[in-house]
C-alpha cells in the first residue's frame, strides 16, 4: 500500500468521527472557511472536525445498558459545560495548519467557533476565547490541551489534534494518540456488543454503516472474528485500503457486465 494514498486521511478522519460519534459528540467534517471576495481562489483554513457535546448527554439502549464514553475525551462528570472542541487530524506532526498559527490565525479561530452557534456576537467572547487558544496553539511545548473554559458562559472549547506516536512534536504536545482512538472504537464496535447485533459481518452490504464508515465496521468485524488480541494503526489503515480497492473493482466489474449485457 502506497504510504502517502492520500486515502489515509480519509481513513483516518472517519475513523475520528467514528470515536467521537461512540463518545456522544455530534460532529460536522472539513469545516471550510471560505474567501471573503469573488476574485479570490481557495480557502481562508479548513478544520477536520467540529465537535460538540452537551453536558447531559448520555446513549441508554433498550435493555438500560448506559454505553460507556472514553473518559480521557470527555468532559469530567461534575463539569456541566458544552464541550466544544475543534480537531485536526494529522499523520506526519502534531500542530495545526497554518493560517490557524499565523498572528490573523485569532480571526480564523474566531469564526470557526461562531460556528458552534453558543458565543453572542454583540458579547465578544468569542474573540477572547480565539486569543486564548491561539496563544495556546503557537506554543512549542503543550503541556496540556489547548483549552479555555469559561463556565460563566457554560462552555468549555478545546483545540486538539489526533495523530499517532510517530508523529513530530507527539512527546512535547498533548493530542489524542490515534491508536487509543482506534483501539477504543474497536472495543465499543465488538460483536455482541449493544450497538452490534443488528450487522450481518457475513452480508457486509446488510450494514447499515455507509461509506469509509462501513469498511472501518468491517475490518473490525473481521478482526473481532478472527480473535485478533489487538490491531495496530498501520494496520488498521492497510486492511480498510485493500477493502476499498477490492469494492472498487468489484463495482467496476459489475458495472462492466451491466454494460455487455446491455449492448
Amino acid at each position: 500500500m502506497l504510504p502517502d494514498d492520500p486515502r489515509r486521511v480519509e481513513v483516518l478522519e472517519t475513523l475520528s468521527e467514528l470515536y467521537l460519534r461512540l463518545n456522544g459528540y455530534f460532529c460536522m467534517r472539513n469545516y471550510l472557511q471560505h474567501r471573503p471576495q469573488r476574485n479570490e481562489f481557495g480557502l481562508l483554513t479548513e478544520s477536520d472536525l467540529l465537535a460538540m457535546r452537551m453536558p447531559y448527554q448520555e446513549e441508554v439502549v433498550e435493555n438500560g445498558r448506559r454505553q460507556p464514553n472514553d473518559p480521557s475525551l470527555v468532559l469530567p462528570q461534575g463539569q456541566t459545560l458544552v464541550d466544544c472542541v475543534i480537531v485536526e487530524v494529522k499523520e506526519p506532526s502534531v500542530e495545526f495548519n497554518k493560517p490557524i498559527r499565523r498572528a490573523d490565525g485569532i480571526r480564523r479561530i474566531a469564526e470557526t467557533l461562531r460556528m458552534f452557534g453558543v458565543f453572542p456576537r454583540e458579547c465578544g467572547i468569542a474573540d477572547k476565547i480565539a486569543a486564548e487558544l491561539h496563544k495556546k496553539v503557537t506554543q512549542d511545548i503543550w503541556a496540556e490541551q489547548p483549552t479555555a473554559c469559561y463556565p460563566e458562559h457554560g462552555v468549555s472549547v478545546r483545540m486538539v489534534v489526533f495523530a499517532p506516536e510517530t508523529a513530530k512534536h507527539s512527546d512535547q504536545r498533548k493530542h489524542f494518540d490515534l491508536q487509543k482512538v482506534l483501539d477504543f472504537t474497536r472495543k465499543r464496535m465488538r460483536l455482541g456488543e449493544p450497538c452490534a447485533p443488528y450487522r450481518m459481518p457475513d452480508i457486509p452490504s446488510a450494514s447499515p454503516w455507509r461509506g469509509c464508515t462501513g469498511l472501518i465496521v468491517e475490518v473490525f468485524d473481521k478482526s473481532h472474528a478472527s480473535n485478533e488480541a489487538n490491531l495496530r494503526l498501520g494496520q488498521f489503515i492497510d486492511e480498510v485500503l485493500v477493502l476499498w480497492d477490492t469494492r472498487i473493482l468489484a463495482w467496476s466489474e459489475k458495472l462492466q457486465s451491466t454494460i455487455t449485457r446491455g449492448n
